[in-house]
């Protein structure tokens, strides 16, 4: 098959449309076409320079240099009670786009009427190409003679095994999930109770947020593949480079565990306490009070030692006197690990976790660099969260591992 490229496509505005009626501005929209690809955006009514912002998903060829290639049509319409109106047609040349152009293209229209152009208004579409991946087809047709690849070719999904020499075959693999309007990109372990933790980063980015699954008993992704924790990059443009992507593979071997509980206690929290109350009952933290989050040190910090680690308990700005252990539905407050950017931490992998038995999501972003927090007084450079937390659950049912 002819290799392809899963394309996202924006129409962002249209500039100086024509008039189309005596008495109103046009009654704009938008189809796209490419190949037997056809979708129109929204109609922006009484409005000569329309924004859309609406992007859209379809594959196109690709080119010998691996980039996009064909024709995209674009045809504006006047939005009509009786019958709607061409206007004018632009095209677009992908195989002629340098990448500089790519976020923002302004293309000028061939008008259907000639009254249309003699208004003189140079009007414009204005387009963009955010970013391409190989199509699944493309991927599946590449990767089918990888041993233990996996394809469901319903739902397009593609899964295969991460090689790596000390770890066993088929322990993680890495999922390409093709949805109607992104991929998600997601690594799996498939064995319960791994002797690893794993974390993932994109080299080059700033922020990498992932959010994190565990499946106390497994789950079915499809026949042969049965995963116990799921861990998925967030918010991923198409055009991530998938060669920058690094996964971070820690021995789970445990060097300390504390139970959240001691760590509150030991800076004096007793019973729910607001973020103004919270301020004034404890003690030895560091408050953000722009942020409104309160840093807290481990009790097993060394004195005189720089700490890998705190608590942060991260209050719902907009909600002052949010109440914590109270009603994690509404988020009124956010327990989590923050790791600072300290030499001794760069190789250890950290979590926060229940040591019960309901299901867990979590989320975890690494900064690159750190993050400064409260005025520079501290770098964070991974911060981990649990998410959906049970109403009435405690300090005492969460834990802090290091590994």
């Amino acid at each position: 098959m002819q290799p392809e490229l899963l394309l996202q496509f924006s129409v962002i505005r249209g500039l100086r449309l024509p008039k189309t009626e005596l008495t109103s501005k046009i009654d704009a929209y938008v189809k796209v076409k490419a190949g037997t690809f056809s979708a129109k955006t929204r109609t922006r009514d009484d409005e000569d320079n329309p924004v859309w912002d609406e992007s859209f998903f379809f594959t196109v060829p690709m080119s010998a240099s691996k980039s996009p290639a064909g024709i995209i049509t674009l045809e504006l319409w006047d939005s009509n009670t009786l019958k709607d109106t061409h206007v004018g047609t632009a095209r677009l040349d992908l195989s002629a786009l340098q990448p500089s152009q790519l976020g923002y293209i302004e293309l000028p229209l061939a008008w259907e009427k000639e009254k249309y152009g003699k208004q003189g208004r140079q009007s414009r579409l204005v387009v963009g190409v955010p970013g391409w991946i190989a199509s699944f087809g493309t991927l599946m047709s590449a990767l089918h003679q990888v041993p233990g690849a996996l394809f469901n070719t319903v739902s397009r999904h593609a899964y295969v095994p991460l090689p790596h020499p000390s770890l066993p075959h088929g322990l993680l693999y890495l999922g390409c999930e093709y949805e109607a309007d992104a991929v998600d990109f997601k690594v799996f372990v498939t064995q319960p109770n791994a002797p690893l933790f794993v974390d993932l980063a994109m080299a080059g980015r700033q922020h990498t947020k992932v959010r994190r699954r565990v499946y106390r008993d497994g789950f079915k992704v499809l026949p042969g593949l049965t995963v116990f924790e799921e861990i998925k990059l967030d918010d991923v443009p198409l055009s991530t480079d998938l060669r920058q992507l690094m996964v971070l593979a820690f021995d789970k071997a445990l060097l300390w565990t504390l139970n959240a509980d001691q760590v509150v206690s030991s800076h004096g929290w007793r019973g729910a306490l607001g973020f103004a109350e919270a301020c004034r009952a404890l003690h030895s933290v560091d408050v953000d009070y722009k942020e409104q989050e309160i840093f807290m040190s481990l009790p097993n910090d060394v004195p005189g030692v720089p700490p890998e680690a705190m608590l942060l308990v991260d209050y719902d700005k907009n909600d002052v006197e949010a109440m914590l252990l109270v009603d994690y539905d509404k988020n009124d407050v956010d327990i989590k690990l923050a790791v600072l950017s300290t030499p001794s931490a760069m190789d250890k992998g950290y979590d926060i976790t229940l040591h019960s038995g309901q299901p867990i999501k979590k989320t975890s972003e690494i900064f690159l660099p750190p993050k400064s927090k409260i005025e520079g007084r501290y770098q964070v450079a991974r911060i981990y969260e649990l998410d959906d937390v049970a109403y009435g659950t405690s300090f005492s049912d969460i834990l802090l591992h290091k590994f």
